[in-house]
């Protein structure tokens, strides 16, 4: 008989969260799933770029795991780029992904993005892991 606490499953995620939309810039199909390029603004970031590379479940074409990269730049040129590293599932046209990201400026995000495939936008929410 295990017994423990559940307290040591959860944790708390504290601080300012953010979000970012924007436009699908192209999709990418490939015999493993595909690529999605998205643009947007994300505020002290900049201009960001986004890519998602994505990889179907061999069991499911509604899901799978993903990588993906982003890179921004801001007004004065100073750039920030980031790795992320997640899961994906699609509901008609709409996937969510969840993902953590890295990004070079010291932060690291839970992220939760929602794609619009139909209407090529796409909304991120970040929100700031401990440190």
């Amino acid at each position: 008989l295990l017994t423990g606490s559940s307290s040591l499953l959860a944790f708390e995620i504290t601080g300012e969260t953010f979000s970012v939309e924007g436009t699908v810039t192209g999709v990418e199909l490939t015999a493993d799933g595909g690529t999605i390029n998205a643009v947007g603004n994300a505020g002290r970031y900049g201009k960001v770029f986004l890519t998602w590379n994505m990889t179907l479940n061999p069991n499911s074409d509604s899901q799978g795991a993903f990588t993906g990269r982003g890179m921004g730049i801001d007004d004065d040129g100073n750039r920030e780029a980031g790795s992320r590293y997640g899961v994906w599932r699609r509901s008609g046209t709409t996937i969510t992904t969840f993902s953590l990201d890295d990004v070079t400026d010291g932060n690291q995000n839970l992220c939760r993005s929602t794609i619009d495939l139909h209407n090529n936008t796409f909304t991120m929410t970040f929100y700031p892991l401990p440190k």
